[in-house]
């Protein structure tokens, strides 16, 4: 995606600002019900029944939970930290290559890998050696698809030419890399001060090493943040022909991440400042030519993810919006998710529990839920809703949602012809409000989650 491309489509609308939903807290329904709905009643016992009960012949994405960062940006709210003597990466590495080995032998024997995707935290803090044992680890585990699409989160600052070789050889298929902001003002406020030239260069060592496509991860409501900023960070994104940008609000949560308590609450945009940041990011991508993909991702028109929501196979899980179409996701090491036929189950976050547990022989799974057929049902049409941004809604579904949802149609965000429901051109920035319509258990008056926008 060429950046002079940037004004071949007519400008994208103007957002309406109503900010009793932009300020409204929802889940990003990644899964459903969310994960702050688990519960101890799913264990080690129903995870390992559920790998061996996966079909012969499925298809698993791979997780790989790396929580550890070189330093510690204040605007995260993922599961890292920085290492420690009592916390080293090392030991870390050990346990996670012995739940490799043990989830391996639970799957079907005829099971095929076909995504593989390292997380964290920064999989970058790994050395060369570390990746290539991990890489060894995982195929001697699992028998792998010929062409396995294998993807890394990396930090710009430290997808050194040694880091970026190690993960090539392994088979990298894909890079996203955190860009975030390009204002060195606004860096300082969140502690992760990056320069242009250090993010060209990863890009650069990338595509020498034969990894040629590339996500960008960009953010607004940051402290100190403004509109021209956004405006900044999305040109540079596209100018450097991302194939995937994915543009995500800062959720401030000092009470659920206390090293957010670093910035200062005063600095952040609010109410309709920070809306029309998010505005300024989607107008800017769509004028350079992307397509929007769902609310807050933007992809090539050549790229799959622009190929499955044209095909109606785009699908949410836990890195997102996906074209992964495998039947489970299996997360390995600290706090990864995995969402399995009828189950979904998370590992205990502490990272001195999970060694310990594996170091005992045991599954590190502390919660999760077994779906009913209901949960299934609900979550079909939310992942539809949130995709598609329109859904056949089974009738008593939508009588249910009746008493939240007429408000949204008469406020002009979301159409209803018999049962068929459609979210309105206006209605896109706010379709996870409308979306949350039809999740009976979500309750707004003890929600704590992101920003609608």
């Amino acid at each position: 995606m060429n950046v002079s491309s940037k004004f071949s489509r007519a400008p994208a609308s103007a957002w309406q600002y109503l900010p009793q939903y932009a300020q409204e807290q929802l889940p990003r329904y990644t899964s459903y019900p969310p994960a702050n709905r688990f519960g101890p009643a799913v264990g080690a016992r129903e995870a390992v029944e559920g790998l061996r009960s996966l079909p012969e012949d499925a298809t698993l994405s791979l997780y790989l939970h790396i929580p550890f960062c070189k330093k510690l940006c204040w605007y995260c709210g993922c599961h890292t930290s920085v290492p420690t003597r009592a916390d080293p990466v090392d030991s870390y590495l050990a346990a996670l290559k012995s739940e490799i080995a043990r989830i391996g032998r639970q799957t079907p024997a005829r099971a095929r890998v076909t995504h593989l995707h390292f997380g964290g935290g920064s999989p970058d803090i790994l050395t060369p050696d570390q990746i290539a044992e991990l890489f060894d680890q995982l195929r001697s585990s699992f028998r792998f698809s010929a062409f396995p699409e294998i993807a890394a989160e990396l930090d710009p600052r430290g997808a050194s030419l040694a880091v970026v070789q190690a993960y090539a050889n392994g088979g990298l298929t894909r890079a996203s890399l955190g860009v975030q902001v390009l204002d060195r003002s606004v860096q300082e406020r969140i502690n992760r001060v990056q320069s242009t030239e250090e993010i060209e260069a990863a890009i650069d060592r990338l595509r020498v090493a034969g990894v040629n496509a590339l996500n960008i991860d960009m953010m607004y409501g940051l402290p100190g943040q403004s509109i021209g900023h956004v405006i900044e960070t999305a040109l540079f994104a596209a100018s450097q022909d991302a194939d995937r940008i994915a543009v995500f609000g800062y959720a401030h949560v000092p009470w659920f991440k206390k090293h957010q308590k670093s910035i200062a609450t005063d600095d952040l945009p609010s109410g309709e400042a920070r809306f029309r940041q998010a505005e300024a990011a989607s107008q800017t991508l769509e004028q350079a030519g992307y397509l929007p993909i769902g609310f807050d991702h933007f992809a090539a028109p050549g790229d799959g993810l622009a190929a499955a929501e044209r095909n109606g196979r785009l699908r949410r899980n836990f890195q997102g919006y996906t074209d992964d179409p495998a039947t489970a996701l299996i997360g390995f090491g600290a706090s990864a998710i995995s969402s399995l036929p009828g189950l979904i189950y998370q590992n205990t976050p502490d990272t001195a529990a999970y060694r310990q547990t594996l170091a005992e022989g045991g599954v590190p799974v502390v919660r999760g839920v077994a779906l009913t057929s209901e949960d299934e049902r609900i979550g079909r049409l939310i992942e539809r809703i949130l995709c598609q941004f329109e859904a056949d809604v089974p009738g008593d579904l939508l009588i249910a949602a009746c008493p939240r949802l007429t408000p949204m149609v008469h406020a002009g965000l979301a159409q209803v012809s018999n049962t068929h429901l459609t979210v309105t051109a206006r209605g896109r920035p706010y379709v996870r409000n409308i979306a949350s319509c039809f999740d009976p258990d979500f309750n707004r008056a003890q929600a704590r989650h992101s920003l609608a926008v």
